[in-house]
């Protein structure tokens, strides 16, 4: 039987002839004005999935169940959510189609049901989490998933994804797990309280950039040096071009004496390299500056180990 013929028996099966509540127990506290309406419901769903139209046909479906629950509009949410690949809420859907067996269904289709639920079988996987630590809050991928102590297992695509345990005043435990289809996993979390846990590290040892902010000064103050040694020596150029051209001048004819012109030499060498040392001072200074800033204290907490214990993988937070 294909699609088409499935959902006209789908929907001629809604619309047999009641029986007592007894026999069909997806019927019970049902009225014939709800069970009208989820009938107009799937009818347009119906023509919405062999048309192609997935998300409007769930969509139909989803309001077809608001008014009544039956086994076969479940199905065809399985139907439609298998397409659209969202293949946990097609796992829990399908659980609630075959929740009465065969009786509620064709057979053709509960046969297919049936056929989806070994597909489904290695699309899903299973999660365990637990936990005895009072007040601590796991999260699964980001949704909330277990407040301890507690218990809780969810579907899960294969995959990998990620447990999160956090409460005030204990070390924040992340944990990406890997879980394939059809497999079902168990984890046990304890976190470690932050007291005592942490270590103070420096990324090198502390006297290190001090030092090097020690050299840049040092430079520097030779380079000062050097400069002020320039300055007193371009004053005694200046004081020893007096004597021999106040009364005169200097010029071609009464050159500066040789002693004084070697002043300005020097004064103008000596410039130059004080500028120099104090450049490589002021370019070490602020380099170690930036080593103190790099090299601020900070606490480190060790990684949390996963330490397998049989089937069950315990997070310890050993640190």
């Amino acid at each position: 039987m294909g699609r088409a013929a499935g959902l006209v028996a789908i929907a001629l099966l809604l619309g047999a002839r009641p029986a007592a509540a007894d026999d069909k127990p997806w019927v019970t506290g049902v009225s014939e004005q709800a069970k009208a309406a989820a009938k107009e419901l799937l009818d347009k769903g119906n023509a919405k999935l062999v048309a192609g139209d997935y998300v409007a046909a769930l969509e139909l479906y989803t309001q077809a169940i608001a008014r009544w629950d039956h086994p076969a509009i479940r199905f065809n949410m399985v139907r439609c959510l298998i397409q659209l690949d969202r293949m946990v809420e097609a796992n829990e859907n399908l659980a609630l189609a075959l929740k009465y067996g065969a009786a509620p269904l064709e057979e053709p289709v509960y046969r297919e049901a049936l056929a989806y639920q070994k597909l489904l079988a290695n699309e899903v996987a299973t999660v365990t989490v637990r936990c005895d630590q009072p007040g601590v809050k796991l999260t699964l991928d980001g949704a909330p998933f277990v407040t301890c102590p507690g218990e809780q297992a969810r579907k899960v695509k294969p995959g990998r994804h990620q447990i999160v345990g956090a409460k005030p005043g204990f070390l924040t435990l992340t944990h990406d797990v890997f879980v394939v289809g059809g497999a079902e996993e168990e984890f046990g979390i304890s976190l470690a309280p932050l007291e005592g846990r942490g270590k103070i590290v420096h990324r090198w040892p502390a006297w290190l950039p001090w030092v090097v902010v020690g050299a840049g000064l040092g430079v520097t103050a030779v380079g000062g040096l050097i400069e002020y040694e320039a300055y007193q020596t371009m004053n005694h150029y200046e004081i020893g071009l007096v004597v021999p051209c106040f009364d005169f001048g200097c010029g071609p004819d009464r050159p500066v004496p040789e002693n004084v012109r070697d002043l300005k030499d020097t004064a103008q060498t000596q410039n130059v390299v004080g500028i120099a040392v104090m450049t490589v001072g002021v370019a070490t200074l602020i380099t170690g500056g930036v080593l103190v800033y790099m090299n601020r204290a900070r606490t480190v907490f060790p990684t949390a180990e996963v330490a397998p214990q049989g089937a069950t993988i315990s997070l310890t937070g050993r640190f």
